[in-house]
């Protein structure tokens, strides 16, 4: 079992090494970018940063971003609302590329509306250096944020209800043995009732049972699975955080709660 990890580990160390050096082969920015419905401010242009000796080949999408109950992003083509001159290029080596992307969707928004912008390196043998002879081939794709701003803003996050859950948590021991175990949790339902989609960041919660105990929970250990989580404008979603322990789960018990991200 020693050689095997050992093999494992040595061939990891290997693929990082390769990976560092090939990482900043391709470059696609700004990460995040806000339109206007109209006028100047719906028209942004985007950067494609070839480092690498090779040509590649690039391709620029649009998508739409929503959000399900849990918070999970969902993703479909909106190629009706974007205009992308070009769309697909070939960057030469050490070289960069502009991309021209218009917003074309409706010209009055009276609320934020949140997409994809998606650069995604496709297959290209062409422009390769003969004298590569890397076994791999890694294609880059950038996933970058685009907002369409509202007629007017509004910040507003309020929270529903907390109640105790739980999750399956799945690990693995070094024979690839999969277990899982119940892990107690506390479902923090959420609601953006503002224009503008919100990050939690500094986000603190206090919850009271009926039995008389208060907690105040805040930082990335007590709120891990919603701070820094982005709820997008008009969404409402249950996140899970771990189960504080000085509260009650007792049948019956019903809870209070008081949500602050600023």
């Amino acid at each position: 079992m020693k050689e095997k990890l050992k093999k494992i580990l040595s061939l990891l160390v290997l693929l990082i090494t390769f990976v560092s050096v090939e990482m900043f082969a391709f470059q696609f920015s700004p990460l995040e970018q806000s339109f206007t419905p109209t006028g100047a401010g719906n028209t942004k242009t985007y950067t494609i940063v070839n480092d690498s000796n090779d040509s590649i080949a690039v391709e620029i999408s649009a998508l739409t971003r929503s959000q399900d109950a849990l918070g999970k992003e969902i993703n479909s083509p909106a190629t009706q609302y974007f205009s992308i001159v070009p769309n697909k290029t070939i960057v030469k080596p050490q070289s960069s590329q502009i991309i021209r992307v218009q917003y074309r969707g409706p010209q009055t928004t009276t609320s934020e509306l949140s997409f994809r912008i998606k650069a995604e390196q496709v297959p290209y043998s062409k422009g390769k250096n003969e004298e590569d002879n890397s076994m791999f081939n890694f294609l880059y794709v950038y996933t970058t944020s685009a907002y369409v701003e509202p007629s007017q803003v509004v910040e507003n996050v309020s929270i529903r209800q907390v109640a105790p859950s739980y999750k399956i948590v799945e690990s693995s021991d070094e024979d690839g043995e999969v277990t899982k175990e119940k892990v107690e949790t506390m479902a923090v339902t959420l609601s953006n009732l503002g224009t503008v989609h919100q990050l939690l960041t500094n986000a603190s919660l206090i919850v009271q049972d009926s039995k008389g105990n208060t907690v105040r929970l805040e930082g990335e250990k007590q709120l891990s699975g919603l701070t820094g989580t982005n709820v997008l404008a008009r969404k409402t979603v249950t996140l899970h955080i771990p189960w504080p322990s000085n509260l009650s789960r007792e049948s019956g018990v019903r809870y209070k709660s008081k949500f602050d991200y600023k």
